[in-house]
């Protein structure tokens, strides 16, 4: 059952079909906040998401896809964590290779750009980081995206664009060694590719991390 059928059969009271639809988006949205908070609120705020999603499960319209409602409630969890800290600040080092597990990075990009670019992505402001990976990582659509955050297509587009434009300037500024730059400038695809899987590896290692 795609996600609309299971949400149509969960509002009909049938709890497996909320449960199946939780269960295939959790990993996605414990990605989401992985970077974004400190490693003892990740679940929580996962938990939060879903536990926002049931009271308001009926309030989901159609309009646009499922999935870009999903990111759209853990986005507002997120908001409201940080203003009830009055601060946001990044995980420090949480999208960096782990020397504990097996690295992935080498699968795609060589470790030291993926530093470098998992550095440069966690000093972009919020909604940057988040276009960012939710293109790149849950492969959303930019119709999908302006969805999310209520804005016409044509806007979301220019913010991706100038939200990959900073990336581009701050992985420059991280990075005097103009070899070691515009290496990781021509694989910044690659290494957005190796900082999902690193994040992938760790949900894995810890059993979902449930």
């Amino acid at each position: 059952m795609d996600d609309d059928a299971l949400l149509q059969a969960w509002r009909a009271g049938r709890r497996d079909a909320g449960e199946a639809l939780i269960e295939r988006h959790y990993a996605a949205v414990f990605r989401f906040f992985f970077a974004k908070v400190p490693p003892d609120v990740r679940e929580d705020l996962a938990q939060q998401t879903f536990e926002v999603l049931c009271r308001k499960r009926d309030d989901f319209r159609g309009e646009g896809t499922f999935k870009a409602y999903l990111f759209g409630v853990a986005r507002f969890v997120l908001i409201a964590w940080a203003r009830r800290r009055r601060r946001f600040e990044p995980a420090e080092d949480s999208l960096l290779p782990d020397a504990a597990l097996p690295s992935l990075a080498g699968l795609l990009a060589d470790e030291q750009t993926v530093r470098l670019v998992a550095t440069a992505l966690r000093s972009l402001p919020l909604d940057d980081q988040i276009l960012i990976e939710l293109k790149d990582w849950e492969e959303l659509t930019q119709a999908e995206l302006a969805a999310l955050f209520a804005v016409p297509q044509p806007t979301v587009a220019r913010r991706l664009q100038r939200a990959r434009a900073r990336l581009r300037a701050a992985v420059e500024r991280l990075v005097a060694d103009p070899d070691l730059r515009d290496r990781s400038l021509r694989g910044l695809d690659s290494c957005m590719l190796s900082i999902r899987r690193e994040i992938d590896a760790r949900w894995d290692r810890r059993g979902g991390d449930r």
